[in-house]
């Protein structure tokens, strides 16, 4: 209302700084919550591993574990794929990121070929002569003895196994390195060890020949060598003493 022409004024309200302070502090917390628990919710939290048969998937999980605790976003399936990949019995993996913080990795193992034996441990090695991991006691592998060191030499011998035991007749059972060409080859049902090139399987088919001869009159001889192209040398087995006399 008016007086006189002059406006009359009531009362007026300040709002208070501490208040708007405090609204926007408020304001400010609620940010902060929500961001800390989102950056919870997005960093890596689990890892799975599926696709293991014959090996542990702890190793592909210790692997994956590096990324406990990073960033989603920041994290690089490829990054953790090519980890994986230098298993060294992992022949193929495929790895997910979630954004709810789950690593997702499925693995394709390697194929074992045979069993390494040094110095008492035994460990499966496949076709390339990699040593893919620990391998357990018992099962029909194929024994390499003396190999571990020489992983191209056991490629080579295990590219030759289907050639070497046609030349034979038999499944080959153990192998022993005696130099850089030379083994020790043990057949499935025989006892004596067959010393060759296994590059040459020709004369491992002669030995076969030869102690099909010699056992139709004699006993079976210690060792046979086809190491020499063309010649097989025979160790004949000792004179039974009862016979000397």
């Amino acid at each position: 209302m008016a007086r006189g022409g002059r406006p009359v004024s009531g009362p007026v309200r300040h709002r208070r700084p501490w208040r708007r302070v405090l609204t926007r502090a408020l304001q400010a917390g609620a940010v902060l919550v929500v961001t800390a628990a989102l950056a919870a919710a997005l960093q890596v939290r689990e890892v799975r591993v599926s696709g293991t048969r014959r090996f542990p998937a702890r190793d592909v999980e210790a692997v994956l574990r590096a990324a406990l605790g990073r960033p989603t976003v920041a994290t690089r399936a490829g990054a953790l794929r090519a980890s994986v990949l230098a298993v060294p019995w992992v022949a193929d993996a495929s790895v997910q990121v979630s954004l709810d913080g789950v690593v997702t990795c499925s693995v394709t193992e390697r194929e074992p070929a045979a069993v390494l034996q040094d110095a008492g441990v035994r460990r499966f090695v496949d076709r390339e002569g990699r040593i893919l991991g620990p391998a357990p006691d018992g099962g029909s592998w194929l024994e390499l003895d003396g190999f571990a060191p020489f992983p191209d030499e056991s490629a080579v011998l295990l590219a030759a196994v289907p050639v070497l035991e046609r030349a034979w007749g038999a499944r080959l059972e153990r192998v022993e390195r005696v130099g850089p060409s030379d083994v020790a080859l043990h057949f499935a049902g025989t006892a004596l060890p067959v010393l060759a090139d296994p590059t040459k399987p020709a004369g491992l088919a002669a030995a076969r020949r030869v102690l099909t001869a010699w056992t139709a009159t004699r006993p079976a001889p210690v060792r046979l060598d086809a190491r020499v192209s063309g010649l097989v040398a025979v160790l004949p087995a000792p004179p039974d003493p009862e016979e000397a006399k």
